[in-house]
């Protein structure tokens, strides 16, 4: 293994584990914003108040329901179920507002992120927060928001990371705790044991300072001065003059081994800072704390000090002083010095709780009430009842969770558990509400993460404190004991707002104390979902894969823990459920179009549309289909019928069709001219275009028609109320000069965009701030608050339209001859073609037409600059140079003149560049835009608006001719210089004159575009040539086809046309007869009846024609072929059945195939709309983009678009197959079978059938009917969209119970079927030490129940003794069970409960040799647990091996056909911690001991036996090598000698055998071999074995090859074969992110890793942090050696070529001597490897 072998690591999935969040005013001065760190990505919303409908769903969407568990042993589905009677708070009866979680940004830095915190500049209206980050080692970066490029800038970075500070520490990870001053003077790091980094903020307003920072300082508080010693915690306090500390420490540590010698021996600190000097300065201290306090709480004003958490108590300390110490439970009186007697309040002590400070959350919810989050998921309010600050008693009451110690029972009892989370961080939320919103105004917003993959936005109301405060916040009741108590908080007044089931009072206080808590209520406005903190991990197929390929594979993690937990599945591509697939007769399809048409009705003369309120829910009424020839129609609904007799334009394929006038005409553009259509598929009007025109591309918005021409120009048509047709518009000269490349139609139905005026108005008072803060004179700097960086831009002139030449329409007639298709109301309501030159001739609109129209248009010139023109005038309001480069911000550029303006021009006019007469105006050759010879030009590009009603953001949707798409998201943003001027005519004081004003540039849009990042990387630069291709093959098969079906069907009909035409004499010779005895018929009947049995005979032919052409997909349903094979006029000789052989299909030569590009009839490329947008798609405004790739954009709830690739699970038609001798269509041939079957085109479908569906057609042709899953939210076992991975969050087991921390899930492919390790709390006691005891207790026990009795001097096992009840408040442990889940409704169908403290170490699904399964092997589950009975009671532990069979499902619940079957259980005598598979046999581990015991079927043998270092962690097998991971030891590769005896042979170890290994598995590619282990500090370690290297000593040493840091510890690897035989490793880790690992070659390393080295340099990255060390290993931890370049860090190129600007693509590769394409080809070809879920 001499020749070097390289890694391509990518992370695939972000972290979403939510760990620190914070709120602050960071956008915009006023502005709510919430700061989110999860992991290394820091995210940024923002609280916005939506319209909550009462009736229209919102209650169902929103998220203040409640869970409602069913009992445990109930066989019916065990997810959470909605209660009906629930609805959520607020004003009923009426529309209300409610916050929502907004996402702003996401942005991914260079480092995890430890802590984060806001910093405050000033109390005034325009002042903005920026936002303090903290890192390891010991770094902070000041970031704040750039509002001109909507993204985070680096303000400062800085480093602490100095050797002299670290000399004295002990501890190898540090916490990076950071705080900050409420009052905005300075911040505080703890770094290297007890240093505090302290960094002075200047004072806002001064104008001496040059940066928001001053020179920080390290302040040692172990020093003389201080001598503080082992921090725990510390706080900010506010009211002081100085910056104010507050520090819980602990001088000398103890433990409860040491309870008799020191037991109170932590203290709080008060500390003030001297930023000048500085210094330090002690307050006050207050020492004798109990031993396990470690958390601090600060408690604001009137009541004030601090509350100190601890594991038993929770104690108030104010001034100096121990105001109050709560006990929580009876074990903690022993834990407290008698010296603290005193301050001892027991009101809580019967609650028996403990607990984990540093799993638990808490925050101030008003001046007095606290609520509490504990590390078991139960939520708490806590009450300070005093005097003012002194505080006699903490009254606390369990609002959410459970407590199995009160009541067992309560484990399957309803309860509000919509709060009860594992808490991660809580932060308490500033708003600022509206006059709509006053309701919520005494709200108390509160955000709290989660780590079980829910976090939550609550809203806490206090009725009682409302009541009193009359709505106001800052009036604070007062705290006098008896007062507050006895009269305020228990007064008959105060009726309860929730109902609560947790137990009842035992005494009059705690009755008390339940009305209290029951004044409190508290709203779930939204959530956040997560997948993280990840404990487990595996890989399964989709139910919905159908073809069984390794394609469709979904992502299945288990989070939280033993309390709380849940299953998520996720898959990267969206996969609808397919409601129909079929193949339309015909040629090939190549374009799909769906329209919804109103009809029309006579009422009283007028004709009138119906009701169209309800417009969403409304069905289609046509489909139309084009192919290369021809357009068919058919008649949508839930059974599709084709409509052989309509208006629609039949002859040639269709460009597009849409609708316009309010959904009452339908328009049709076709190459030649356009067709209008009423709801009855009757045509209106007809218009054709002038000779040598033909249409290209075509855009419809109600009342505007768009039509690109081939030549470039432009046309434009508006539709007229009154007389329901289409008439030309006059467009300015900037239309008629094939200057035009791609158009598009824009109406702003929400009225998002608005000028600059318009801002301005809006603005007003922020202007005016500014104004007066610079006293009157106007500079640059003055308005950086509003906008960080803005370009110069020169005035703008008026756009001046001008009319040029009009194109006469030609009018066409079909005549008369469907009139019977129509009613009377029909034909009443058809507008006459003819009155169609009653018009002006120059087509001028009225003058009296709006200015202010929500109607706009985008054209892209072969330049590449975008112009958006209001309509109907054309005025340009908006322009931007080079779109083409996909710049990540897409700002406004102002030209003199607008374009069509004949007077001259200046320089900024001559940017754009006009289009040379010899140039190609296809703009599928013009190789100057995206820098020549990269094939990437933009193709396509839309603005939309998606959220929905409530939600509704503006995007520009970019496609490119190499399938890449680019997403933008419009935000406001007025020019630099306007408001200037703005600002300048508000400091004038001038009111009355200032409305007067004006100002240029108040026409234009306050604008600008920001790139949205995504990972979907879908270059091909050769896509428009594959599908063209594809469709020459496809058309030269079926013209093929169709030769050889006319001379199949004419030898096959021939014997039935006979006798037809026999039929057809013998009927003739009748009615002769009959004309014979009538005598007085007259000629015109006779000519009458013999042409309606002609019409009669021509329908029979063409029935049956149509009949027999079913057998084939390509069937040709017109009676013109058949005429054609056999005509009438000739006799047709009979020709023998066995006589007749089909011709073979000539053979297709690739080579041929360019020079018949325009021979051949097919469908123009770029006819076809690849971006379609749908109004509904199950739920969520979307935009569909078909192609080789086809992605999906979504925009939900959290109004950030999310762009997700989308995969149809559809099989390829049996006609399709590969030729054989049956003579069908060669699928190969035809191009048929490419690589990811793309859709060609796509659009909306909505029926009864399929509601807000979307019908697509696949490039074989398939039309195939499909509707996104209907989701009421993730938490509750459906699927959510609006993240980065579509993702279905399934909680586990019931309300009380979580998963398994190591035994996970696992897949079971044989079935289908996921397993899950579940969990159950119970309570822990010790048993009887004892043993004569025992023994004892185990007679009376056998003699009670009938038993022999143990023989004398029997040594009673210890898991079979009694419990010792020594404690009150016993332990809680987790009592596991094995649940079997169904894939389709993810319910537990099945469950095997282990034995009482047996615990699941390990389960896996392996692949056994068994006799009874076909090919010699089966898939079988192995679970390997341990008994946990204390650490002096020796462990023993099982192994299980279990099958899922098939069985009988109950009546009514079809998912419950499998069960779990016990195969063997076998008791070890330790706990098996691995389990693996090695050629059918299975291998496990006791602790360090190894074997590999053969199954059976009814008995386990063991054959082989390794006695390994410590603890083995990892067993993986290939073929006859094992890879062996020990905690403690490192990595072991061993091999099989299978010959007798049997035995493992170690071949290569770890020559250092000190990295803690977490996971291992094997990389291959091809005959090369690579070895992975993931440490436990969150590090990839690649090594080989290599045994002709002279380092390796004949190979028992591992070559260490490469190491990459992942962030995270990584909890589960696994390994998949890709569908080129390449194996991928993907590695999950505890935040939730995913990473995916394969070996490349080494030219495509070496060219990669070079760009990826200059970006390193070149690039500033977010944060000032350092992308290399990020990705490196500790130097401890590679044994000192020096770092292998080996691994390639994707995440520097993926971000840049997936969503980078084109100019940065370019500048990138040419400096490291190659192309653009030449590196996108070799990251679309690696990605593809890795392109799984």
């Amino acid at each position: 293994m001499r020749d070097p072998v390289y890694t391509y690591c990518r992370e695939v999935l972000p972290p979403s584990v939510v760990e620190r969040a914070v709120s602050l005013s960071f956008t915009r001065p006023g502005a709510s914003n919430l700061a989110v760190a999860r992991g290394n990505v820091l995210e940024l919303y923002e609280i916005g108040l939506v319209l909550n409908k009462v009736g229209s769903g919102g209650d169902e969407e929103g998220l203040g329901d409640q869970y409602q568990y069913r009992d445990t042993g109930a066989e019916e589905f065990d997810l959470p179920m909605l209660r009906e009677e629930h609805t959520t708070s607020g004003a009923r009866g009426k529309d209300t507002k409610k916050p929502q979680l907004q996402l702003v940004g996401r942005w991914s830095l260079h480092g995890k992120i430890m802590d984060l915190q806001p910093v405050q500049h000033g109390k005034t209206r325009v002042a903005v927060d920026q936002l303090l980050l903290s890192f390891a080692e010991a770094k902070m970066s000041l970031v704040s928001f750039d509002t001109a490029s909507q993204s985070i800038t680096t303000e400062s970075i800085h480093y602490y990371e100095h050797e002299s500070l670290k000399q004295r520490t002990l501890y190898e990870h540090q916490k990076c705790e950071l705080r900050a001053d409420p009052d905005g003077r300075c911040a505080a790091l703890h770094v290297y044991d007890d240093q505090l980094a302290i960094l002075p903020f200047a004072v806002p307003g001064d104008a001496r300072a040059v940066k928001p920072y001053a020179d920080s300082f390290v302040v040692n508080m172990r020093n003389a001065d201080v001598g503080v010693r082992n921090i725990h915690d510390f706080v900010f306090l506010s009211g002081y003059l100085e910056p104010t500390l507050a520090l819980l420490h602990e001088q000398e540590p103890t433990w409860p081994g040491r309870m008799e010698e020191e037991r109170d021996s932590c203290t709080v600190t008060i500390v003030s800072l001297d930023l000048t000097r500085s210094s330090v300065s002690v307050l006050s201290a207050t020492p004798r704390l109990p031993y396990d306090c470690s958390l601090l709480l600060p408690i604001p004003e009137p009541v004030g000090g601090v509350l100190v958490l601890g594991s038993n108590t929770i104690t108030h300390v104010a001034n100096g002083t121990i105001s109050c110490i709560s006990l929580l439970n009876h074990a903690a009186k022993h834990g407290i010095g008698s010296s603290m007697q005193n301050y001892i309040d027991d009101t809580n002590v019967d609650l028996e709780l403990v607990l984990n400070p540093h799993g638990s959350e808490c925050a101030v919810a008003s001046p007095n009430t606290v609520i509490l989050w504990t590390q078991h998921g139960r939520v708490f309010l806590l009450r300070l009842a005093g005097n003012g600050r002194l505080i006699k008693r903490i009254v606390a009451k369990q609002i959410a969770g459970t407590d199995i110690r009160k009541d067992p029972r309560s484990l399957s009892a309803p309860s509000w558990d919509d709060i009860a989370i594992l808490p991660s961080c809580v932060a308490k939320m500033r708003i600022v509400y509206d006059e709509e919103s006053a309701d919520l105004s005494d709200e108390q917003l509160l955000f709290v993460g989660g780590n079980s993959g829910r976090s939550l936005l609550l809203g806490i109301r206090d009725s009682h404190a409302s009541a009193r405060t009359a709505g106001s916040a800052d009036q604070v009741l007062p705290l006098d004991d008896e007062v507050d108590i006895d009269t305020d908080v228990y007064g008959d007044s105060i009726a309860p707002n929730r109902s609560q089931t947790n137990g009842n009072a035992s005494n009059e206080r705690s009755s008390r104390s339940d009305r209290w808590a029951e004044s409190f209520s508290i709203t779930v406005y939204d959530e956040i979902v997560g997948t993280g903190t990840m404990c487990g991990m595996d890989i399964g197929a989709a139910a919905a894969n159908a073809t069984g390929n390794m394609d469709n594979l979904e992502l299945v993690t288990c989070l939280g823990n033993e309390w709380r937990g849940s299953l998520c599945v996720q898959q990267r591509h969206v996969v609808p459920e397919i409601v129909a697939s079929f193949d339309l007769p015909g040629e090939p399809v190549r374009g799909v179009w769906t329209v919804r048409c109103l009809r029309e009705y006579n009422i009283g003369g007028v004709m009138q549309a119906q009701d169209s309120a309800t417009l969403v829910d409304l069905n289609d009424t046509f489909m139309v289909v084009t192919r290369d020839n021809s357009t068919s129609v058919f008649a949508a609904g839930d059974e599709l019928h084709e409509l052989e007799r309509t208006g629609f334009y039949s002859s040639g394929p269709t460009i597009d069709v849409g609708e316009v006038l309010g959904y009452t005409r339908v328009v049709q553009v076709h190459a030649q001219g356009l067709r209008i259509v009423n709801a009855s598929g009757r045509e209106v009007q007809s218009i054709g275009f002038d000779e040598g025109q033909q249409a290209v591309f075509a855009e419809i918005a109600d009342p505007y028609v768009l039509v690109r021409m081939q030549s470039g120009d432009a046309v434009v048509f508006e539709a007229s109320s009154d007389s329901g047709q289409l008439r030309e518009m006059p467009v300015p000269s900037f239309f008629a000069g094939g200057d035009i490349v791609a158009v598009s139609l824009f109406e702003d139905v929400n009225h998002v965009l608005s000028t600059n005026k318009e801002w301005a108005e809006r603005n007003k008072d922020t202007l005016t701030d500014q104004a007066h803060a610079s006293g009157g004179q106007q500079h640059d700097g003055d308005f950086d608050s509003l906008y960080a960086d803005a370009s110069a831009s020169r005035k703008r002139k008026r756009a001046q339209n001008q009319d040029v030449d009009r194109r006469r329409s030609r009018r066409k007639h079909e005549g008369d001859e469907f009139d019977d298709l129509y009613d009377e109301a029909d034909a009443d309501a058809e507008g006459s073609v003819e009155n169609q030159g009653d018009h002006d001739d120059d087509g001028a609109r009225p003058e009296d037409v709006r200015g202010d129209s929500p109607m706009f248009l985008l054209a892209l010139t072969a330049s590449g600059d975008l112009n958006i023109l209001r309509m109907p005038q054309f005025g340009q309001v908006w322009m931007t140079l080079r779109l083409d480069n996909l710049a990540d911000t897409l700002s406004a550029t102002h030209k003199v003149e607008a374009p069509g303006s004949d007077s001259d021009s200046d320089d900024g006019a001559a940017l754009v560049t006009p289009l040379s007469a010899g140039l190609d105006l296809n703009y599928g050759r013009n190789s100057h835009i995206f820098g020549a010879g990269s094939g990437r030009r933009i193709d396509q590009l839309r603005l939309v608006q998606l959220g929905g009603d409530n939600i509704s953001d503006t995007h520009l949707i970019i496609l490119t001719t190499a399938g890449e798409i680019a997403v933008y998201r419009a935000f406001e943003y007025c020019t630099h210089e306007y408001a200037v001027q703005r600002a300048a005519a508000a400091s004038q004081a001038r009111p009355t004159a200032d409305a007067e004003l004006q100002f240029a540039g108040d026409d234009e849009l306050a604008l600008r575009f920001v790139r949205i990042q995504h990972d979907v990387l879908a270059y091909n630069p050769e896509y428009q040539h594959k599908v063209r291709r594809v469709q020459i093959k496809q058309a030269r098969a079926f013209a093929d086809w169709k030769e050889r079906s006319k001379e199949k069907r004419a030898f096959k009909t021939q014997e039935q046309q006979e006798a037809h035409k026999r039929a057809q004499e013998k009927q003739k010779r009748e009615e002769e007869m009959a004309e014979a005895d009538w005598s007085d018929g007259s000629e015109d009947e006779a000519a009458a009846d013999a042409k309606v049995g002609n019409a009669e005979n021509n329908a029979a032919e063409a029935t049956t024609t149509s009949v027999e052409a079913v057998d084939d997909i390509y069937a040709d349903d017109s009676t013109q072929d058949a005429a054609a094979a056999v005509p009438a006029s000739q006799p047709q000789e009979e020709t023998p059945l066995e006589t007749y052989s089909e011709p073979e299909a000539p053979a297709v030569n690739d080579d041929e195939l360019d020079d018949d590009l325009d021979g051949m009839q097919v469908y123009p490329l770029e006819h076809t709309r690849k971006i379609s947008v749908l109004d509904n798609l199950g739920g969520y405004q979307a935009v569909l983009v078909a192609g080789m790739r086809p992605v999906v954009v979504l925009v939900g709830s959290k109004r950030y678009a999310r762009v997700h690739p989308m995969r149809l699970p559809v099989r390829l038609p049996p006609s399709l197959q590969p030729a054989d001798s049956t003579g069908k269509i060669d699928a190969v041939e035809a191009g048929l079978l490419t690589e990811c079957r793309p859709l060609v085109a796509m659009a909306r479908f909505h029926s009864n059938a399929c509601a807000h569906g979307v019908v697509a057609v696949t490039q074989a042709g398939t039309l195939v009917i499909s509707r996104l899953p209907v989701s009421v939210r993730a938490a509750r076992g459906g699927i959510e969209f609006d993240s980065a991975w579509p993702v279905r969050c399934i909680p586990v087991g019931t309300i009380h119970g979580g998963v398994s921390t190591q035994g996970g899930a696992t897949y079971h492919a044989a079935s289908g079927s996921y397993l899950v390790a579940a969990a159950t709390p119970s309570q822990f006691y010790i048993r009887e030490p004892n043993p004569e005891i025992a023994f004892r207790d185990a007679k009376e026990a056998a003699d009670a129940g009938g038993r022999p009795a143990p023989l004398p001097r029997t040594v009673i096992p210890e898991y079979q003794r009694k419990d010792l009840h020594t404690t009150s408040a016993p332990p809680l442990v987790a009592r596991h069970s094995i649940d079997l889940l169904s894939p389709v409704t993810w319910e537990t169908i099945d469950s095997h409960t282990l034995d009482e403290h047996e615990h699941i170490a390990v389960m896996r699904t392996l692949e056994l040799d068994s006799a009874q399964a076909e090919g010699g092997r089966r898939a079988l589950v192995c679970v390997g647990t341990g008994f946990v009975l204390g650490e002096d009671v020796m462990t023993r532990g099982r192994v299980y091996v279990f099958d899922v069979v098939d069985v009988v499902p109950q009546p009514g619940r079809p998912q419950t056909n499998r069960r779990l079957k016990l195969l063997y259980t076998e008791e070890i005598h330790g706990t098996v911690t691995t389990l693996g598979e090695l050629r059918g046999s299975l291998v496990m581990s006791e602790g360090s001991k190894l074997f590999v015991r053969a199954f059976g079927g009814d008995t386990l043998t063991s054959f082989a036996f390794l006695d390994c270092q410590a603890w083995v962690r990892a067993a993986v097998g290939m073929r006859n090598f094992l890879l062996i991971a020990d905690a403690n030891a490192g990595l072991s590769f061993v091999g099989l000698q299978e010959e007798n005896p049997a035995r493992l042979q170690v071949l290569g170890r770890d020559p250092h055998a000190s990295l803690p290994v977490e996971c291992a598995d094997f990389l291959v590619m091809g005959t090369q071999l690579q070895l992975l282990a993931a440490d436990t500090y969150g590090n990839l370690h690649v090594y080989a074995y290599a045994p002709r290297d002279m380092q390796s000593f004949g190979g028992q040493r591992l070559l260490r090859r490469g190491e990459f840091g992942l962030g995270a510890r990584a909890v589960s690897l696994r390994r998949v074969v890709a569908a080129d035989g390449r194996h991928v490793c993907v590695v999950g880790t505890a935040t939730g992110s995913v990473h995916v690992l394969a070996l490349v070659p080494e030219t495509t390393f070496k060219r990669l890793h070079r760009i990826s080295a200059q970006l390193v340099h070149g690039v500033p990255p977010l944060a000032g942090l350092n992308p290399r060390e990020f990705r490196a290993v500790p130097l401890r931890l590679r044994q000192n050696q020096a770092p292998r370049r080996t691994v390639l860090d994707a995440d520097l190129l993926v971000p840049l070529y997936a969503h980078g600007p084109s100019t940065r693509q370019r500048d990138a590769a040419q400096r490291n001597g190659t192309t653009v394409d030449r590196v996108l080809r070799d990251i679309s070809a690696t990605e593809r490897v890795l392109n799984l879920f």
